[in-house]
C-alpha cells in the first residue's frame, strides 16, 4: 500500500474503512478534538490523500489488517 505512510495506516485501525466517503468523514470529524500537531498532521495527510483519489483506487486498497495481526500474535 505504498500511497500511504505506515504512521497513516496505523491510523486506520481507529476508523471505519468501509467506504473512502466514511474514513474521509471520520476523520473530519475526529479533528477538533485531537490536540497533537503530529497526529494532526498524519490525519490531515490521509484526508488530503483520500480526496486525490476515486473510490474505485480506494476500493482495491488492502485496509484488513486482520491477517497481519493474527501472524504477529501466533
Amino acid at each position: 500500500m505504498g500511497l500511504f505512510s505506515v504512521d497513516e495506516q496505523n491510523l486506520f485501525v481507529s476508523y471505519d474503512t468501509s467506504s473512502r466517503e466514511k474514513l474521509l468523514s471520520d476523520l473530519e470529524e475526529s479533528l477538533p478534538y485531537i490536540y497533537n500537531r503530529e497526529l494532526i498532521s498524519i490525519i490531515n495527510s490521509i484526508i488530503y490523500k483520500l480526496k486525490l483519489i476515486d473510490d474505485h483506487t480506494f476500493n482495491t486498497l488492502s485496509l484488513d489488517f486482520t491477517e497481519f495481526f493474527n501472524a504477529k500474535n501466533d
